[in-house]
């Protein structure tokens, strides 16, 4: 998929502005150039984008596109009470992981 694809997926679920923090960027305008392929992100960025919409076709794949929105931007007691937006633009990227796998589990299981 190309870098432009995933960061206009990851705009259609969470804002310009989410995805940006995610990033590591300050400028909201600087990912709509991402999503309209007019600049690419640094290496580690993408990294995090293309993690981060694994993460949320997983979960949305299983519980709806709502609540992955929902997970991505709550604080949660995995992540030492962080967002994992926020834990994933830090590159803990095990630690989101292996939250995410607990919810998906969760819904296996119930």
């Amino acid at each position: 998929m190309k870098t432009s694809e995933v960061v206009q997926e990851l705009c259609d679920v969470l804002t310009s502005k989410l995805v940006a923090a995610l990033a590591g960027v300050k400028d909201s305008g600087q990912v709509r150039k991402w999503a309209r392929g007019e600049l690419e992100p640094t290496q580690p960025a993408e990294q995090r984008l293309r993690f981060t919409l694994d993460v949320i076709q997983e979960i949305g794949g299983t519980h709806g596109q709502k609540v992955a929105q929902a997970w991505a931007l709550s604080i949660n007691p995995r992540l030492d009470y962080q967002s994992p937006i926020q834990a994933i633009r830090e590159d803990r990227f095990q630690e989101v992981a292996a939250s995410a796998k607990a919810l998906l589990e969760d819904a296996y299981d119930a």
